[in-house]
């Protein structure tokens, strides 16, 4: 819970870099968690590390098809 919240600190200081890093970390220890990959994959997109978003947004729409936040990535495809 404590790579989250540094993650979405991170995130809000504009650290994008900082915060793709900790969701990673975070992801390792909850591989299942789909806010995680949605969240990875806004962080990722502010970097323009766009394929790499896109992987993530698809991977939280898999683990929970109904998550409408990556809804908006995905429709970018």
């Amino acid at each position: 819970m404590e790579k989250v919240q540094q993650s979405n600190e991170a995130c809000q200081r504009g650290d994008f870099q900082a915060a793709v890093h900790l969701y990673s970390d975070a992801l390792q220890a909850d591989p299942q968690n789909c806010i995680l990959y949605s969240n990875r994959s806004a962080a990722l997109l502010k970097l323009g590390h766009h394929q790499a978003a896109l992987d993530d947004a698809e991977k939280a729409c898999e683990l929970n098809p109904k998550w409408p936040k990556v809804s908006d990535i995905v429709d970018l495809k």
